[in-house]
C-alpha cells in the first residue's frame, strides 16, 4: 500500500519553503484543488490535472492540454490563469462532457472551503483516490464530522463517495453496482493484507497535513481528528440530475444483494431539499428509503 500523506520534508516545502507561493495561490482560488499523493502532489482544475509537483522537485503537466510546463521561477498566478485557459480551450475543442467532474469539484469547494463549510457535516479528504495494487478508483474520500459534534474530533467515520450525473451514468461499464462491489473488494483487501491500520493512519496524517496547510476552512477548530477503528465507513452515492421517473436506479439496486447483502459499510444516498452540494447527515437516506418510494 502506498501512503498518500507527505513526508515531513516535502510538507515543509509547502508550509514554509519553496512551494508556499503555490499553496497560497491554490487557497485563494476556489477553482483549484490540491491533493496529496505521498511523494508528489496533484492540483486539479475542474477535476483535471493542471499541475503535479514531485518531491524530487520536478514539475509535470499533461502536454496534450496545451499547458506550458513551469519552473522554479514561474509566476504562479499567471501560470494557473494561462493553464486554466488552456484546459477550457481543450474541453471546448474536444467537446468533453465534464459534468461529473464539475460536480465533484463543487462538492469539495462547498464542504471544505466555502462560506457554508462549517455548517455542513462532511469534509473531503481526497479525490480520485486509488492504490497501485488495487483495480479501482474512488471519486472522493471524506470524513463525517457532524456540526453538532465538533467539540470532539476522535473516532470519526470515514466515507467513500461516488458521483453519478444523469440517468445514463447509473448503469453501463462504470455502474453504481460496480462501484458498490469495488468498495467491498477494497475494504476486504485491506483486512486480508493486514493493511487496514496503515490505511487509517495514512488518512489521519493526510487530514492533519491538509488542515495545517489551511486547505480546510476551519481556522478556529484545532481538535485532532482520528478515525474510528470499529465503526463501518459509509459509501455515499451522489446522483446529480437523476430523473426519479427513471427505472435505471432500481435496476442497479436490485443487483446489490446478489453482490453482497451485508457489505462492510453503511450504504447512503445523498439528497437535498434545496439546490447545492453541501453534505448533511440529515440528507442521507438508505436503500430502503429509495425502494419504499418505488
Amino acid at each position: 500500500m502506498k501512503n498518500r500523506a507527505m513526508s515531513e520534508k516535502f510538507f515543509y516545502e509547502f508550509k514554509s519553503g519553496k512551494y508556499q507561493n503555490i499553496l497560497q495561490t491554490v487557497k485563494q482560488d476556489d477553482d483549484l484543488i490540491m491533493c496529496l499523493r505521498g511523494d508528489y502532489i496533484t492540483i486539479y482544475y475542474k477535476s483535471m490535472r493542471i499541475l503535479e509537483i514531485s518531491e524530487n522537485g520536478e514539475y509535470d503537466v499533461d502536454k496534450n492540454y496545451g499547458i506550458i510546463p513551469p519552473n522554479d521561477d514561474t509566476n504562479w498566478i499567471e501560470y494557473f490563469k494561462n493553464a486554466k485557459f488552456a484546459l477550457n480551450s481543450y474541453n471546448k475543442t474536444k467537446q468533453m462532457n465534464k459534468l461529473e467532474k464539475e460536480v465533484q469539484q463543487a462538492i469539495v469547494k462547498e464542504n471544505n472551503t466555502s462560506s457554508i463549510c462549517n455548517e455542513t457535516d462532511y469534509f473531503i479528504i481526497d479525490i480520485e483516490y486509488t492504490q497501485p495494487e488495487f483495480d479501482g478508483r474512488f471519486d472522493a474520500l471524506a470524513v463525517y464530522w457532524p456540526k453538532n459534534k465538533r467539540k470532539n474530533g476522535h473516532n470519526l467515520q470515514l466515507a467513500f463517495i461516488e458521483v453519478k450525473a444523469g440517468n445514463n451514468a447509473i448503469g453501463g461499464t462504470s455502474s453504481i453496482a460496480k462501484h458498490y462491489k469495488s468498495v467491498i473488494d477494497f475494504l476486504n483487501n485491506l483486512t486480508q493484507n493486514n493493511e487496514k491500520e496503515q490505511f487509517i493512519q495514512d488518512i489521519e496524517k493526510m487530514i492533519a497535513q491538509q488542515r495545517d496547510l489551511g486547505l480546510w476552512n476551519i481556522p478556529h477548530n484545532k481538535h485532532e481528528i482520528t478515525l474510528s477503528r470499529s465503526i463501518k465507513p459509509q459509501l455515499i452515492f451522489i446522483l446529480a440530475n437523476y430523473n426519479q421517473k427513471s427505472t435505471a436506479l432500481r435496476n442497479e439496486l436490485d443487483k446489490f444483494s446478489s453482490i453482497n447483502s451485508k457489505p462492510p459499510f453503511e450504504l447512503k444516498f445523498a439528497t437535498s431539499s434545496f439546490v447545492g452540494y453541501g453534505l448533511y447527515g440529515s440528507g442521507m437516506i438508505t436503500i430502503d428509503n429509495i425502494l419504499d418510494k418505488k
